[in-house]
Parts: C-alpha cells; structure tokens; sequence
C-alpha cells in the first residue's frame, strides 16, 4: 500500500489531480496486471475514483467515498473527454449554472464523436452529437472542460425540449437566471441554427414574456409564421401565445405554481 501512496503523492507533487492507466503503470514500473490491481485497492480505499475506462482522478482530502463527478464535475468530464471536442451540456449545464432547485444525476455533454463509455465516474451519461461549428459556440473553457455559458444552456434547453425533461425545469432555470441574461447572445445563437433556432428564441420570450421576467429578448415574429409548440413532444392546447405564436401545454397559472413566480 505504501507504494501505492507514493503514485497518488507523485502526481500531486506535480500538480495533477487526475492521470490514466498508462501514467500510474509507468509511475510504478510494473505489469499491466499488476497496475490493475493497485489502482483497485487504491479505489476500494476511496483514494482514487475512475471516471471512465482508463482515467482515473486522486480524491481530495475530506471527499474520501464520494465520486469526482459529485466534487468536480469539469474535471471529471475534461478527463473522460480528453482529446475531444466536447462540452458539458443540457440540464447538466443548468445545474453547473446553479440554475435548478435539484441535482441532476446524469450527465449531459456534447460532443463531436460518439464515445463508447456510458458512465463518468459512476454516473450514467447521455452523450449528444454535434457539428464541430457549433460545439464550444457559446460555451466557456472550466479547467480542463467547456461548459455551456448561461445564454447557451438556456437556449439549447429551449432547442431541445426532449432533452431538457419539461417545461417546468425550462421555466425554473431561467426564472433564476434571468437577471444575468444578454439577450443579444441568445439572438446571435438563434441566427445560427437558423429556423430551429428562433423556435427557440420564441419559446424563451414566450416564457419570460408570460412569467414577467427581466429578459428583454424580442424575435422576430410575424403573422405568417407557423404556430409552435411549447413543448413540441406534448401537443395539448392549454393557452396560446399569439404575440411569439407559442402553444403552451400547460397554463401560466400553473407554471407559476410550479416555479414559484
């Protein structure tokens, strides 16, 4: 075991907090199998957590038994994704933001190639393919990740409902972000993605607009536009916005209830 301490020692003398498996058997100068099975015992004891096939992160002291995604989700995914283009995403952008009321469990990142891991550090992941244009376009670097900025995950929520989870989780993140929103960002992503894009544009005026929030976020709508939907996968009629031409599934009453608003 002593061994094995002076691997987690070497790293963080040298100012890292994560390494792979090919780092630790060089370190040690040992056999595959024999790295294996020290990077075990050192996970068993709680002093390393792997994060995905190969990588692996050093606990910090007083987070012995709980996962690095938990402390330090940047870290963990920079790790996970490390070589590619990526960008921790969705609800899991919101929740980094501190935009939910509720931890979100899975992780959410973009990115431009499908990987073949489906967990990070203990935590399922749902990974979405995206073109490289867009993938770090409103996005901010964090240590060794991107993170979709606050215009970024507020607008792509609104892009893909079915990835956001519902309306409601929409409404509470950016009732509690709205103040610190420059609406200019979210028009220049909506110009972008094109029509998908003042879709989604329109539903989040249509929610500020209808909740009285201090987002001054007008696109452009016309008579001639087709009606959209809310949330496009419930088509119930509950109230229509005819200034952004939104059908909402639920009513404004009920939305507020639910956000508190």
């Amino acid at each position: 075991m002593n061994r094995q301490l002076e691997l987690i020692n070497t790293f963080l003398e040298e100012g890292r907090d994560e390494f792979t498996f090919a780092d630790a058997q060089l370190a040690l100068g040992v056999s595959t199998p024999a790295t294996a099975n020290a990077l075990r015992q050192l996970a068993e004891k709680g002093l390393v957590d792997r994060l995905t096939r190969g990588h692996y992160a050093i606990r910090p002291l007083g987070s012995l038994g709980t996962s690095a995604a938990t402390d330090d989700l940047n870290a963990a995914v920079g790790a996970a994704f490390e070589g590619r283009s990526h960008r921790i995403s969705y609800r899991s952008a919101l929740s980094e933001l501190g935009l939910l009321s509720h931890p979100v469990r899975t992780i959410y990142v973009a990115c431009t190639h499908q990987v073949r891991f489906t967990t990070i550090s203990r935590r399922p992941l749902h990974s979405v393919i995206e073109q490289p244009a867009t993938i770090h376009l409103g996005a901010d670097a964090v240590g060794s990740s991107w993170r979709s900025s606050l215009e970024r995950a507020l607008f792509e929520s609104a892009l893909r409902m079915d990835l956001t989870g519902s309306v409601e989780l929409l409404a509470e993140a950016l009732a509690a972000g709205s103040r610190d929103i420059d609406p200019t960002r979210i028009t220049q992503l909506a110009r972008v993605f094109g029509g998908r894009g003042q879709a989604a544009a329109r539903r989040l005026a249509s929610l500020a607009h209808a909740l009285d929030l201090p987002l001054a976020l007008e696109p452009t709508v016309t008579a001639r536009q087709p009606m959209i939907c809310l949330d496009p996968r419930d088509d119930r009629d509950a109230w229509t916005d005819t200034r952004y031409r939104v059908i909402w599934n639920t009513t404004v009453d009920e939305l507020r209830a639910v956000v508190g608003n």
